[in-house]
C-alpha cells in the first residue's frame, strides 16, 4: 500500500506539472492572438477621413476671378483655420497659391475632428475650369493627434455624359502616423461626380458620388486593398460618407466590408468580418 501510495503521488505531480506547462503555453497563445491584428475597420474609415479637406476646398474655391471674397477669407476663421495668398514671383494671376494654417492649438473645428499644422495649395486654373489641378502638401499637419502626410491632387476632367462635373482625385505616398509610432501607407485614386448642385455657385446643395479605392501597408505590416464597391455619397455639412461601400481585402485577414448607411447625416458604420456584423461609431 506503502508502494502504491508513492506511485499515485509521484503521478499527481507529473500531471499537475503538465497542466501547469499547458496553461502556459495557453496564456502564450492567447498573447499571440491579442497582439497579431493591431487594425480594425475603422482604422480604414478614419484612413479614409484624414484626408477629407472639404471644407478647405469650399474655402479655396473661389469666383472666376480667382479672388477669395472678404466674406470668405473672415468666415475661415470660424473654421478653425486662416489662410494666406502667396503671391507669384513672377506677378501672373495663375497659378494661385495659398497657406492654410490651422494653428498649434488643436482647435475642433466644425467637422468634429481636431487639426494642426499647415496644408500648402496650389492651384492652376478657376476650379470649374476643365484642365484645373489643385495640389496639396502637408507641413506639420495633424489630424485627431495623428500626422498625416503625402500629396493630394484634384484634376478637374471635364462633364461626364450625364453632363455632371467630374474631377480625378489622387493620393499619392499617403501616411498616417500615430501617437504610439504605428503607421498606415496609403496611394488612392478616385473619380468625384457632382451629381447634385453642380448648375449653382452654392456649395450648400452639393452632393457627391465617389468611386474608386486605393492601396496600402496597414498598422500590422499587412498589405492591403480598399474597393468603392457601392459609390460614396457625399453632402455637404456631413464629414462622412452618407452612404456607400467599401471593401478591404488584407493579406492573411478575411475580408471586410464597410457600410455607410442609408442617407442619414452621421459617424455610424456598419461593419461585416466573416459572419460577424456590427454597428460601430466612429
Amino acid at each position: 500500500m506503502k508502494r502504491l501510495s508513492e506511485i499515485l503521488v509521484i503521478l499527481a505531480f507529473v500531471m499537475g506539472l503538465s497542466a501547469l506547462q499547458s496553461c502556459s503555453n495557453l496564456d502564450d497563445d492567447t498573447v499571440k492572438d491579442d497582439t497579431v491584428v493591431k487594425t480594425d475597420a475603422t482604422d480604414y474609415a478614419n484612413l479614409i477621413g484624414a484626408y477629407t479637406l472639404s471644407d478647405v476646398d469650399e474655402a479655396l474655391s473661389t469666383d472666376e476671378s480667382g479672388e477669395l471674397t472678404e466674406e470668405v477669407l473672415k468666415s475661415t476663421d470660424t473654421r478653425c483655420f486662416t489662410i494666406t495668398i502667396e503671391p507669384n514671383d513672377d506677378g501672373l494671376f495663375w497659378p494661385r497659391s495659398w497657406t492654410v494654417d490651422f494653428g498649434d492649438s488643436s482647435c475642433v473645428c466644425a467637422c468634429g475632428h481636431t487639426r494642426t499644422g499647415k496644408i500648402h495649395v496650389t492651384l492652376s486654373d478657376f476650379w470649374r475650369n476643365e484642365g484645373s489641378l489643385r495640389e496639396m502638401t502637408f507641413d506639420n499637419f495633424y489630424f485627431d493627434g495623428n500626422k498625416i502626410e503625402g500629396v493630394k491632387t484634384i484634376l478637374n476632367t471635364g462633364l461626364n455624359d450625364a453632363g455632371n462635373m467630374t474631377f480625378l482625385k489622387k493620393l499619392t505616398d499617403g501616411k498616417v502616423t500615430y501617437a504610439d509610432g504605428t503607421s498606415m501607407t496609403w496611394n488612392c485614386e478616385k473619380v468625384a461626380e457632382l451629381i447634385e448642385g453642380g448648375d449653382t455657385f452654392l456649395f450648400a446643395d452639393d452632393v457627391w458620388s465617389v468611386t474608386g479605392g486605393g492601396s496600402g501597408v496597414d498598422i500590422d505590416g499587412n498589405n492591403f486593398t480598399l474597393t468603392i464597391t457601392e459609390p460614396l455619397i457625399y453632402k455637404n455639412g456631413c464629414f462622412y460618407p452618407v452612404s456607400g461601400i467599401v471593401t478591404i481585402e488584407t493579406e492573411g485577414a478575411e475580408t471586410k466590408t464597410i457600410d455607410y448607411g442609408d442617407g442619414e447625416c452621421d459617424n455610424l458604420i456598419t461593419v461585416t468580418v466573416g459572419d460577424v456584423t456590427e454597428e460601430v461609431e466612429l
